[in-house]
C-alpha cells in the first residue's frame, strides 16, 4: 500500500511539473495586451508661463504589450500612475498665446515604481493632445454680486467683505476682464460666504470667497395718506 501510494504521488508531481512547464513555454509565445486608463499630469512650467487649456480627457486609454512570464510580473509587481506632458519652454520671440501639439510615447507614462520590464505601450487614445500657453500675470479686480431671481441688482443694497481680489492667470484672459463675480446671491437681508466665480485661464484668486449679500432699501414712504 505504502509503495502503491508513493508511486502515486510521484506520479501527480511529475504531471503537475510537465502541466507548469508547457504553460510556461506557451506563455513565452503568446502575445498579451493590457489596457489602462491614465489621467494626466498637467505640465509643469516656470512661474513666467500658464497652461491656459489643453485637449484633457478625464483619462487616455494606453494599451501596453508583451510577451513571457514577465508580463505577469509587470502586472502584479509595477503599476503606471499617470501621463506626464513633457512641454518644451517657450521662448520670448514666441507669438503668445501659443500652442503646441504633443504626441504621446511610452517616455510620457509615470509609473508609481519601476517601468515595466516586460510590457511597453503600443497605443495611445487620443494619440496627441494640444497644450496653449501663456504669460502669467496678477491684477486687482473690483468684485461684483450675481443676483440671484429676477429682482435687478440695482434696486437692492449690496454687501461684500472684500470689494477687490487678486486675480493671478493669463495674460490674455486676465487682460480681458473688469471685475469677477460672485455665485448667486439671493435677496434679503442674511448675508453669506459665497465663492468668487474663477473664469477659464485663471488659476487663483485671492480671497477665493467673501461675505455678500443683497438687502432691501428701507422703504421712506410706506403708504400715502
Amino acid at each position: 500500500m505504502w509503495a502503491k501510494g508513493k508511486t502515486y504521488i510521484w506520479q501527480w508531481v511529475l504531471a503537475v511539473v510537465i502541466s507548469v512547464a508547457l504553460w510556461i513555454i506557451s506563455m513565452s509565445d503568446k502575445q498579451f495586451e493590457i489596457n489602462e486608463k491614465l489621467s494626466v499630469l498637467s505640465p509643469a512650467l516656470s512661474d513666467d508661463f500658464i497652461v491656459i487649456g489643453y485637449e484633457r480627457q478625464d483619462s487616455v486609454s494606453v494599451t501596453f504589450a508583451g510577451k513571457g512570464i514577465g508580463v505577469l510580473r509587470d502586472q502584479i509587481l509595477r503599476k503606471p500612475e499617470m501621463l506626464h506632458l513633457n512641454v518644451p519652454l517657450p521662448n520670448q520671440e514666441e507669438t503668445f498665446p501659443y500652442s503646441r501639439s504633443l504626441e504621446l510615447t511610452e517616455n510620457n507614462v509615470q509609473f508609481s515604481g519601476d517601468r515595466y520590464s516586460s510590457l511597453s505601450a503600443i497605443s495611445f487614445s487620443p494619440p496627441v493632445i494640444t497644450v496653449t500657453i501663456d504669460h502669467r500675470i496678477t491684477r486687482d479686480l473690483p468684485v461684483r454680486i450675481s443676483a440671484a431671481g429676477s429682482v435687478p441688482e440695482r434696486y437692492l443694497w449690496p454687501f461684500l467683505s472684500n470689494t477687490i481680489v487678486q486675480v493671478t492667470g493669463a495674460r490674455s484672459i486676465v487682460n480681458q476682464l473688469d471685475s469677477c463675480y460672485t455665485g448667486q446671491v439671493g435677496s434679503g437681508s442674511q448675508r453669506a460666504e459665497t465663492v468668487i466665480e474663477k473664469p477659464d485661464g485663471i488659476n487663483n484668486i485671492n480671497p477665493s470667497s467673501v461675505i455678500a449679500g443683497l438687502i432691501y432699501p428701507v422703504p421712506l414712504i410706506e403708504r400715502m395718506q
